[in-house]
């Protein structure tokens, strides 16, 4: 089922016009079977996969699709925090695929983080996770993301 994206104004200000798309973006990407975001809506979209992370760690679905759409939205922040969840719901398995998501972060992330978050992979200690910041991880002990700013 796709939903348009387009609303008609009759008498709608921009505002609520745009909450009505935000809306709408969301409903869509619940039946996305997609693993790359092809919509506008990045932050948001992000913001809802982190939200789905924390209320499901278990599914993996949910931890790639937020990794490929911050590298996707350049957003650093989600970046790390998305890869720092992805190797705390593994505990050390699943190497193969944290070393492509490492290796396609590899561009965004700060040369130290790159490097432990592969030492983490070969070794499997998660704890030395610590040493990053982990401001928009949802996962980690302490780790809380900024509310999203309502527009």
């Amino acid at each position: 089922m796709t939903l348009p994206l387009t609303v008609q104004s009759s008498g709608v200000d921009a505002s609520h016009q745009y909450q009505i798309v935000r809306q709408l973006e969301l409903f869509r990407i619940q039946e996305d079977p997609h693993l790359i975001y092809r919509g506008q809506e990045h932050l948001i979209v992000l913001r809802y996969l982190q939200r789905r992370v924390a209320a499901r760690p278990i599914q993996l679905r949910n931890h790639i699709r937020r990794v490929y759409l911050a590298i996707q939205s350049r957003e650093v922040a989600h970046l790390t925090g998305a890869l720092v969840d992805l190797m705390l719901i593994l505990k050390g398995k699943g190497c193969y695929l944290v070393e492509r998501m490492l290796d396609q972060s590899r561009p965004m992330l700060k040369p130290e983080h790159h490097q432990l978050m592969k030492k983490v992979c070969d070794t499997g200690q998660t704890d030395r996770l610590r040493a990053i910041p982990v401001g928009e991880s949802v996962l980690s002990n302490g780790g809380m993301p900024s509310v999203a700013r309502m527009q």
